[in-house]
Protein backbone atom coordinates (compact mmCIF):
# COMPACT_ATOMS: atom_id res chain seq x y z
CA UNK A 1 0.00 0.00 0.00
CA UNK A 2 1.51 3.52 -0.78
CA UNK A 3 1.49 6.26 1.59
CA UNK A 4 -1.09 8.34 -0.89
CA UNK A 5 -3.52 5.04 -0.57
CA UNK A 6 -2.64 4.83 3.49
CA UNK A 7 -3.28 8.15 3.74
CA UNK A 8 -7.01 8.46 2.21
CA UNK A 9 -7.60 5.05 3.99
CA UNK A 10 -7.27 7.13 7.57
CA UNK A 11 -8.36 10.88 6.05
CA UNK A 12 -12.46 11.31 6.00
CA UNK A 13 -13.88 11.85 3.00
CA UNK A 14 -15.84 15.25 3.05
CA UNK A 15 -16.47 16.40 -0.48
CA UNK A 16 -17.54 20.00 0.62
CA UNK A 17 -14.74 20.91 2.73
CA UNK A 18 -12.82 19.88 -0.09
CA UNK A 19 -14.39 21.75 -2.99
CA UNK A 20 -13.86 24.51 -0.03
CA UNK A 21 -10.71 24.19 -0.03
CA UNK A 22 -9.86 23.92 -3.48
CA UNK A 23 -10.91 26.91 -4.27
CA UNK A 24 -9.76 31.00 -3.51
CA UNK A 25 -11.23 32.29 -0.11
CA UNK A 26 -13.05 34.88 -1.90
CA UNK A 27 -14.70 32.36 -3.60
CA UNK A 28 -15.26 29.90 -0.61
CA UNK A 29 -18.60 31.81 1.25
CA UNK A 30 -20.62 32.16 -2.19
CA UNK A 31 -20.09 28.04 -2.53
CA UNK A 32 -21.35 27.86 0.36
CA UNK A 33 -24.17 30.15 0.45
CA UNK A 34 -24.83 28.23 -2.85
CA UNK A 35 -25.22 24.44 -0.79
CA UNK A 36 -26.94 26.46 2.11
CA UNK A 37 -29.91 26.78 -0.46
CA UNK A 38 -29.60 23.82 -2.44
CA UNK A 39 -28.31 20.86 -0.14
CA UNK A 40 -28.01 22.11 3.16
CA UNK A 41 -28.44 18.89 4.92
CA UNK A 42 -25.54 16.86 3.72
CA UNK A 43 -23.80 20.13 4.07
CA UNK A 44 -24.56 20.88 7.81
CA UNK A 45 -23.88 16.94 8.49
CA UNK A 46 -20.27 17.52 6.64
CA UNK A 47 -19.80 20.11 9.21
CA UNK A 48 -20.89 19.26 12.22
CA UNK A 49 -18.32 16.70 12.17
CA UNK A 50 -15.22 17.90 10.83
CA UNK A 51 -15.61 21.41 11.02
CA UNK A 52 -18.73 22.97 13.47
CA UNK A 53 -16.67 26.43 13.32
CA UNK A 54 -16.34 27.79 9.87
CA UNK A 55 -14.91 30.47 8.79
CA UNK A 56 -14.99 32.38 5.37
CA UNK A 57 -13.66 35.64 4.56
CA UNK A 58 -16.67 37.44 5.09
CA UNK A 59 -18.65 35.16 7.52
CA UNK A 60 -18.00 32.06 10.33
CA UNK A 61 -20.55 29.24 9.97
CA UNK A 62 -21.79 27.95 13.25
CA UNK A 63 -23.23 24.10 13.21
CA UNK A 64 -23.29 22.14 16.33
CA UNK A 65 -26.47 22.93 18.30
CA UNK A 66 -24.67 23.42 21.39
CA UNK A 67 -22.46 26.45 19.82
CA UNK A 68 -25.38 28.06 18.15
CA UNK A 69 -27.44 28.09 21.16
CA UNK A 70 -24.67 29.61 23.25
CA UNK A 71 -23.94 32.48 20.56
CA UNK A 72 -28.32 33.36 20.91
CA UNK A 73 -27.70 33.30 24.95
CA UNK A 74 -25.21 35.77 24.74
CA UNK A 75 -26.56 38.84 22.87
CA UNK A 76 -24.56 41.04 24.16
CA UNK A 77 -21.63 39.82 22.78
CA UNK A 78 -23.27 38.54 20.07
CA UNK A 79 -25.58 41.28 18.70
CA UNK A 80 -27.88 42.13 16.37
CA UNK A 81 -26.13 45.25 14.98
CA UNK A 82 -26.83 44.20 11.44
CA UNK A 83 -30.24 45.37 11.64
CA UNK A 84 -29.68 48.68 12.56
CA UNK A 85 -29.06 50.06 9.02
CA UNK A 86 -32.65 48.84 8.36
CA UNK A 87 -34.65 48.83 11.51
CA UNK A 88 -33.61 51.88 12.84
CA UNK A 89 -34.55 52.22 17.06
CA UNK A 90 -37.21 49.24 16.57
CA UNK A 91 -36.54 46.96 19.66
CA UNK A 92 -35.28 44.02 17.36
CA UNK A 93 -32.08 46.10 16.37
CA UNK A 94 -31.55 46.15 20.14
CA UNK A 95 -29.55 44.23 22.62
CA UNK A 96 -30.69 44.21 26.42
CA UNK A 97 -31.95 47.77 26.33
CA UNK A 98 -34.44 49.50 27.83
CA UNK A 99 -36.32 50.47 24.51
CA UNK A 100 -36.24 46.69 23.78
CA UNK A 101 -37.31 45.44 27.30
CA UNK A 102 -39.88 47.88 27.08
CA UNK A 103 -41.30 47.44 23.73
CA UNK A 104 -41.53 43.73 24.10
CA UNK A 105 -43.31 44.20 27.67
CA UNK A 106 -45.91 46.42 25.70
CA UNK A 107 -46.57 44.27 22.93
CA UNK A 108 -47.28 40.93 24.79
CA UNK A 109 -49.27 42.56 26.98
CA UNK A 110 -51.62 43.12 23.90
CA UNK A 111 -51.12 40.15 22.02
CA UNK A 112 -53.17 38.23 25.14
CA UNK A 113 -53.36 34.24 24.47
CA UNK A 114 -56.21 34.70 25.08
CA UNK A 115 -56.97 35.72 21.28
CA UNK A 116 -55.34 32.29 20.13
CA UNK A 117 -58.40 30.53 19.53
CA UNK A 118 -60.68 33.55 18.07
CA UNK A 119 -57.56 33.36 15.95
CA UNK A 120 -57.38 30.09 15.24
CA UNK A 121 -61.34 30.20 14.51
CA UNK A 122 -60.86 32.81 12.17
CA UNK A 123 -58.25 31.66 10.04
CA UNK A 124 -59.93 28.26 9.36
CA UNK A 125 -62.91 30.47 8.28
CA UNK A 126 -60.74 32.37 5.93
CA UNK A 127 -58.77 29.78 4.41
CA UNK A 128 -61.82 27.43 4.03
CA UNK A 129 -63.68 30.59 2.08
CA UNK A 130 -60.56 30.97 -0.03
CA UNK A 131 -60.05 27.48 -0.95
CA UNK A 132 -63.84 27.20 -1.41
CA UNK A 133 -63.79 30.48 -3.95
CA UNK A 134 -60.67 28.75 -5.86
CA UNK A 135 -62.66 25.71 -7.78
CA UNK A 136 -61.07 22.69 -8.82
CA UNK A 137 -57.45 24.29 -7.67
CA UNK A 138 -55.68 27.58 -5.86
CA UNK A 139 -52.82 29.52 -6.29
CA UNK A 140 -51.48 28.97 -2.97
CA UNK A 141 -48.98 31.37 -2.54
CA UNK A 142 -51.28 34.36 -3.04
CA UNK A 143 -54.41 32.92 -2.80
CA UNK A 144 -54.34 31.59 1.10
CA UNK A 145 -50.72 31.68 2.49
CA UNK A 146 -50.35 35.38 1.91
CA UNK A 147 -54.64 36.32 2.05
CA UNK A 148 -54.50 34.57 5.85
CA UNK A 149 -52.13 36.11 7.68
CA UNK A 150 -53.18 39.76 5.82
CA UNK A 151 -56.53 38.99 6.91
CA UNK A 152 -55.11 38.69 10.56
CA UNK A 153 -53.26 41.66 10.13
CA UNK A 154 -56.52 43.64 9.36
CA UNK A 155 -59.11 42.33 11.40
CA UNK A 156 -56.85 41.33 14.91
CA UNK A 157 -53.87 43.84 14.97
CA UNK A 158 -55.91 46.67 13.57
CA UNK A 159 -53.94 47.53 10.15
CA UNK A 160 -56.99 48.36 8.19
CA UNK A 161 -55.00 49.71 4.85
CA UNK A 162 -55.45 48.41 1.24
CA UNK A 163 -54.82 44.82 0.68
CA UNK A 164 -52.14 45.13 -2.10
CA UNK A 165 -49.67 48.17 0.02
CA UNK A 166 -49.87 46.27 3.18
CA UNK A 167 -48.70 43.25 1.18
CA UNK A 168 -45.92 45.14 -0.72
CA UNK A 169 -44.80 46.80 2.31
CA UNK A 170 -44.29 43.67 4.24
CA UNK A 171 -42.43 41.71 1.52
CA UNK A 172 -40.04 44.83 1.08
CA UNK A 173 -39.25 45.15 4.49
CA UNK A 174 -38.83 41.13 4.47
CA UNK A 175 -37.06 41.37 1.24
CA UNK A 176 -34.28 44.49 3.11
CA UNK A 177 -34.23 43.18 6.67
CA UNK A 178 -33.28 39.72 5.82
CA UNK A 179 -32.07 38.92 3.02
CA UNK A 180 -30.41 42.42 1.77
CA UNK A 181 -27.31 41.88 4.29
CA UNK A 182 -24.01 42.67 3.63
CA UNK A 183 -22.81 39.29 3.15
CA UNK A 184 -25.64 38.54 0.29
CA UNK A 185 -23.62 41.34 -2.10
CA UNK A 186 -26.99 41.74 -3.99
CA UNK A 187 -26.36 43.53 -7.12
CA UNK A 188 -29.80 45.32 -6.44
CA UNK A 189 -28.86 46.21 -2.64
CA UNK A 190 -29.28 50.01 -3.08
CA UNK A 191 -32.75 49.33 -4.81
CA UNK A 192 -34.46 46.79 -1.73
CA UNK A 193 -33.28 48.79 0.57
CA UNK A 194 -34.99 51.88 -0.90
CA UNK A 195 -38.17 50.24 -1.82
CA UNK A 196 -38.13 49.57 2.32
CA UNK A 197 -37.60 53.08 2.93
CA UNK A 198 -40.41 54.28 0.96
CA UNK A 199 -42.76 51.25 2.20
CA UNK A 200 -41.80 52.69 5.93
CA UNK A 201 -42.91 56.20 4.32
CA UNK A 202 -46.37 55.07 3.30
CA UNK A 203 -47.03 52.96 6.06
CA UNK A 204 -46.02 55.93 8.52
CA UNK A 205 -48.73 57.86 6.06
CA UNK A 206 -51.21 55.07 6.75
CA UNK A 207 -51.21 55.10 10.64
CA UNK A 208 -51.43 59.08 10.20
CA UNK A 209 -54.69 58.49 9.33
CA UNK A 210 -55.67 55.39 11.27
CA UNK A 211 -55.00 56.79 14.65
CA UNK A 212 -56.54 59.77 14.66
CA UNK A 213 -59.38 57.71 13.83
CA UNK A 214 -59.35 54.99 16.27
CA UNK A 215 -58.32 57.60 18.99
CA UNK A 216 -62.15 59.37 18.15
CA UNK A 217 -63.41 55.49 18.55
CA UNK A 218 -61.88 54.74 21.40
CA UNK A 219 -63.46 57.99 23.10
CA UNK A 220 -67.00 57.29 21.79
CA UNK A 221 -66.72 53.87 22.87
CA UNK A 222 -67.27 52.32 19.08
CA UNK A 223 -63.58 50.85 18.78
CA UNK A 224 -63.01 47.19 17.88
CA UNK A 225 -61.09 45.30 20.12
CA UNK A 226 -57.75 44.72 18.38
CA UNK A 227 -53.64 45.78 18.61
CA UNK A 228 -54.11 49.31 17.96
CA UNK A 229 -57.54 49.76 19.82
CA UNK A 230 -55.07 47.91 22.50
CA UNK A 231 -52.27 49.58 22.54
CA UNK A 232 -53.97 53.54 21.96
CA UNK A 233 -55.91 52.90 25.07
CA UNK A 234 -52.87 52.00 28.05
CA UNK A 235 -52.56 55.26 28.67
CA UNK A 236 -49.04 54.88 29.49
CA UNK A 237 -47.23 57.80 31.93
CA UNK A 238 -44.90 60.21 29.98
CA UNK A 239 -42.12 58.57 32.10
CA UNK A 240 -42.27 55.63 30.08
CA UNK A 241 -41.33 56.89 26.59
CA UNK A 242 -43.88 55.15 25.18
CA UNK A 243 -45.40 58.12 22.76
CA UNK A 244 -47.14 57.56 19.59
CA UNK A 245 -44.09 56.65 17.49
CA UNK A 246 -43.37 53.68 19.46
CA UNK A 247 -47.17 52.48 18.46
CA UNK A 248 -46.29 53.20 15.01
CA UNK A 249 -42.88 51.43 14.78
CA UNK A 250 -44.15 48.33 17.19
CA UNK A 251 -47.69 47.97 15.07
CA UNK A 252 -45.75 48.26 11.94
CA UNK A 253 -43.47 45.65 13.17
CA UNK A 254 -46.92 43.04 13.18
CA UNK A 255 -47.01 43.64 10.03
CA UNK A 256 -44.17 43.45 8.66
CA UNK A 257 -43.07 40.17 10.91
CA UNK A 258 -47.01 38.36 9.79
CA UNK A 259 -47.36 37.87 6.48
CA UNK A 260 -44.08 36.47 4.52
CA UNK A 261 -43.12 34.37 7.15
CA UNK A 262 -46.40 32.84 7.95
CA UNK A 263 -46.75 32.07 4.10
CA UNK A 264 -43.46 30.82 3.27
CA UNK A 265 -44.06 28.48 6.56
CA UNK A 266 -47.43 27.26 5.11
CA UNK A 267 -46.17 26.60 1.72
CA UNK A 268 -42.93 24.83 3.12
CA UNK A 269 -44.53 22.77 5.40
CA UNK A 270 -46.92 21.75 2.62
CA UNK A 271 -44.60 20.80 0.07
CA UNK A 272 -42.83 18.39 2.62
CA UNK A 273 -45.67 16.92 3.83
CA UNK A 274 -47.01 16.24 -0.05
CA UNK A 275 -43.53 14.96 -0.49
CA UNK A 276 -43.88 12.08 1.88
CA UNK A 277 -46.93 9.65 1.67
CA UNK A 278 -46.37 8.30 5.29
CA UNK A 279 -46.45 11.54 6.86
CA UNK A 280 -49.20 13.12 4.71
CA UNK A 281 -51.45 9.85 5.49
CA UNK A 282 -50.87 10.72 9.33
CA UNK A 283 -51.25 14.76 9.09
CA UNK A 284 -54.73 13.71 7.51
CA UNK A 285 -55.76 11.40 10.02
CA UNK A 286 -54.99 14.05 12.69
CA UNK A 287 -56.71 16.58 11.21
CA UNK A 288 -60.00 14.42 10.31
CA UNK A 289 -59.99 13.33 14.29
CA UNK A 290 -59.36 17.34 15.22
CA UNK A 291 -56.69 16.34 16.79
CA UNK A 292 -54.85 19.85 16.76
CA UNK A 293 -52.16 19.05 19.41
CA UNK A 294 -50.67 15.71 17.01
CA UNK A 295 -52.01 17.77 13.54
CA UNK A 296 -49.44 20.56 14.73
CA UNK A 297 -46.73 18.27 15.18
CA UNK A 298 -46.48 16.89 11.47
CA UNK A 299 -46.28 20.89 10.82
CA UNK A 300 -43.31 21.92 12.81
CA UNK A 301 -41.84 18.46 12.11
CA UNK A 302 -41.82 19.48 8.13
CA UNK A 303 -40.40 22.67 9.11
CA UNK A 304 -37.64 21.20 10.64
CA UNK A 305 -36.75 19.58 7.11
CA UNK A 306 -37.79 22.75 5.13
CA UNK A 307 -37.69 26.45 7.58
CA UNK A 308 -38.35 29.02 6.18
CA UNK A 309 -34.36 30.44 7.19
CA UNK A 310 -31.52 28.06 7.43
CA UNK A 311 -29.45 30.43 9.77
CA UNK A 312 -29.70 33.43 11.94
CA UNK A 313 -27.20 35.88 12.01
CA UNK A 314 -25.04 37.99 14.38
CA UNK A 315 -22.29 40.34 15.02
CA UNK A 316 -19.94 40.03 17.42
CA UNK A 317 -19.46 43.26 20.00
CA UNK A 318 -15.90 41.89 21.56
CA UNK A 319 -13.64 39.06 21.44
CA UNK A 320 -15.27 35.79 22.57
CA UNK A 321 -14.08 32.04 23.13
CA UNK A 322 -16.57 29.90 21.86
CA UNK A 323 -17.03 26.34 22.69
CA UNK A 324 -14.61 26.75 25.51
CA UNK A 325 -13.01 23.70 26.77
CA UNK A 326 -13.99 21.43 23.71
CA UNK A 327 -12.14 20.42 21.02
CA UNK A 328 -13.90 22.67 18.77
CA UNK A 329 -13.33 25.75 21.09
CA UNK A 330 -12.41 29.00 18.69
CA UNK A 331 -11.87 32.34 19.28
CA UNK A 332 -13.74 34.52 17.14
CA UNK A 333 -12.44 38.65 16.87
CA UNK A 334 -14.60 41.31 17.22
CA UNK A 335 -16.50 42.35 14.47
CA UNK A 336 -16.65 38.49 13.11
CA UNK A 337 -20.41 37.88 11.35
CA UNK A 338 -21.46 34.57 12.51
CA UNK A 339 -24.05 32.59 10.90
CA UNK A 340 -25.58 30.10 13.90
CA UNK A 341 -27.24 27.02 11.20
CA UNK A 342 -30.40 26.61 13.36
CA UNK A 343 -31.16 24.21 10.49
CA UNK A 344 -27.72 22.32 11.31
CA UNK A 345 -29.05 23.01 14.88
CA UNK A 346 -32.02 20.71 14.24
CA UNK A 347 -30.33 18.12 13.43
CA UNK A 348 -27.53 17.73 15.64
CA UNK A 349 -27.86 13.74 16.97
CA UNK A 350 -25.72 15.39 19.76
CA UNK A 351 -29.31 17.00 20.55
CA UNK A 352 -32.33 15.35 18.32
CA UNK A 353 -32.40 11.64 18.24
CA UNK A 354 -32.76 10.36 15.28
CA UNK A 355 -32.24 13.10 12.94
CA UNK A 356 -32.83 11.90 9.65
CA UNK A 357 -36.20 10.40 10.75
CA UNK A 358 -39.63 12.56 10.43
CA UNK A 359 -41.16 12.33 14.04
CA UNK A 360 -44.24 14.25 14.12
CA UNK A 361 -44.21 13.70 18.52
CA UNK A 362 -41.04 14.93 19.64
CA UNK A 363 -41.08 17.92 22.00
CA UNK A 364 -41.29 21.71 20.75
CA UNK A 365 -38.13 22.45 22.35
CA UNK A 366 -36.51 20.36 19.48
CA UNK A 367 -37.44 23.05 16.46
CA UNK A 368 -35.92 26.53 16.37
CA UNK A 369 -38.83 28.12 13.94
CA UNK A 370 -38.90 31.22 16.04
CA UNK A 371 -35.70 31.87 17.38
CA UNK A 372 -34.14 31.16 20.52
CA UNK A 373 -33.25 33.37 23.33
CA UNK A 374 -33.39 37.25 23.34
CA UNK A 375 -34.84 37.65 19.96
CA UNK A 376 -37.20 34.83 19.91
CA UNK A 377 -39.78 36.08 17.76
CA UNK A 378 -42.39 38.04 19.11
CA UNK A 379 -45.06 36.71 17.33
CA UNK A 380 -44.38 32.97 17.62
CA UNK A 381 -47.71 32.42 19.46
CA UNK A 382 -50.02 34.10 16.67
CA UNK A 383 -47.76 32.34 13.74
CA UNK A 384 -47.87 28.74 15.93
CA UNK A 385 -51.58 29.60 15.44
CA UNK A 386 -52.03 30.49 12.09
CA UNK A 387 -49.24 28.02 10.52
CA UNK A 388 -50.89 24.68 10.90
CA UNK A 389 -53.92 25.64 10.70
CA UNK A 390 -53.55 27.16 7.20
CA UNK A 391 -51.84 23.30 6.11
CA UNK A 392 -54.84 21.49 8.21
CA UNK A 393 -57.46 23.29 6.35
CA UNK A 394 -55.75 22.09 3.03
CA UNK A 395 -55.14 18.87 4.08
CA UNK A 396 -58.98 18.39 4.90
CA UNK A 397 -59.58 18.30 1.43
CA UNK A 398 -58.75 14.32 0.41
CA UNK A 399 -58.20 15.39 -3.32
CA UNK A 400 -55.64 18.29 -2.70
CA UNK A 401 -52.68 17.80 -3.95
CA UNK A 402 -49.48 19.98 -5.81
CA UNK A 403 -49.74 20.30 -9.76
CA UNK A 404 -46.17 21.98 -9.83
CA UNK A 405 -43.31 22.48 -7.58
CA UNK A 406 -42.89 25.44 -5.70
CA UNK A 407 -41.84 28.41 -7.77
CA UNK A 408 -39.70 30.88 -6.11
CA UNK A 409 -39.57 33.07 -9.09
CA UNK A 410 -35.51 33.56 -8.41
CA UNK A 411 -36.62 35.33 -5.16
CA UNK A 412 -35.86 33.59 -1.35
CA UNK A 413 -39.59 33.62 -1.36
CA UNK A 414 -42.16 31.25 -2.67
CA UNK A 415 -43.84 32.89 -5.48
CA UNK A 416 -46.39 30.57 -6.54
CA UNK A 417 -47.20 27.19 -5.65
CA UNK A 418 -50.59 25.19 -7.44
CA UNK A 419 -52.88 23.07 -5.85
CA UNK A 420 -55.46 20.74 -6.84
CA UNK A 421 -58.58 20.08 -5.04
CA UNK A 422 -60.86 18.31 -6.48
Amino acid sequence: MSATEAAARVRPYTPYLDKLAAVRPAERWPLARGWISSEPRPFFAELRAHAPVYETSEVTLIAKRADVIEILSVPKVFTVDLYKPKMGDFMLAMDETVVNYRDKSVMRAILAWDDLPKIRAAVAEIADAALNAAGSEIEAVQKLARLVPLRIVQRFFGIKGPDQDLLDWSYANQMDQFNNLPYDDRPDADAIHQAAEDSRVKLRALFAALIPARIAEIKAGTAPDDSLTRILSLNLPAADHFGMDRVVINIGGLLIGAIETTAEAVINALAELFARPEALAGARAAAAAGDDALFDGYVWEALRFSPIVAFMFREAAATYTLAKGTAREKVLGKGTVVLPLSLSAMFDPDFVPEPDAFKPDRPFHTYLHFGYGHHECLGRYVGGTMIPEIVKRVLLRPAARPLAPVDLAGTPFPQAYRIGLT
